[in-house]
């Protein structure tokens, strides 16, 4: 048996495809958990009325009043580090009970996976998407179904680009692995398996 457990982390803005490649690698990791981290917010909305809660990862600037990069990232860091607890609780879990475990979504902070490596085979991937015309295409397919979505996505479009850069600038100094997800997905997915611990 294994000693260490492998734990992928897909992370990225608005319609990066980390629900889609998650489910692809989900299929190389065959006894893998997927744990969708929209789903631990959800959660942590019924648990919490930290006013924190009512914003989205590219709308966290407003509860400053400023739209500058400085106030979307300090805003951002505040929202990704309040689900910290269940995220640790997850990585505990893989390590005590031998589970692999995928995570797919916006609040994966590589600083607090790091701090589980050396129990974990921790392989983080952070997705984005390069051209801004390829990225609002995307965003116009993920929201085919949901107009008000799409609204909303098309007015916070320079903010969401702004998240994307800083993400990068952070998985740059975290060494990270950076996917730009414009190519196919089964390129993307090649990519992908080919850097796993």
């Amino acid at each position: 048996m294994k000693t260490a457990m492998q734990v992928v982390g897909l992370y990225g803005v608005v319609a990066t495809g980390k629900s889609t490649l998650a489910h692809h690698v989900l299929g190389d990791l065959k006894e893998a958990d997927l744990v969708v981290t929209d789903n631990l917010l959800a959660i942590k909305r019924m648990q919490d009325s930290n006013p924190i809660w009512e914003h989205s990862s590219y709308s966290q600037w407003e509860r400053f009043g400023n739209p500058s990069k400085e106030s979307l990232w300090k805003g951002f860091l505040e929202y990704r580090a309040g689900m910290d607890d269940f995220m640790a609780c997850i990585l505990r879990r893989a390590r005590d009970q031998k589970v692999d475990m995928i995570f797919e979504g916006i609040h994966i902070a590589p600083m607090l996976f790091d701090q589980h490596k050396k129990d974990l085979s921790i392989s983080l991937f952070l997705l984005s998407i390069k051209d801004p015309e390829v990225h609002k295409a995307r965003i116009r397919e993920k929201c085919m179904y949901r107009p008000s979505l799409l609204i909303r996505l098309e007015e916070y479009f320079s903010r969401i680009r702004d998240l994307q850069d800083l993400l990068i600038e952070e998985a740059q100094s975290q060494k990270v692995h950076i996917i730009d997800t414009s190519g196919s997905i089964d390129d993307v997915h090649r990519a992908i398996r080919e850097r796993l611990v």
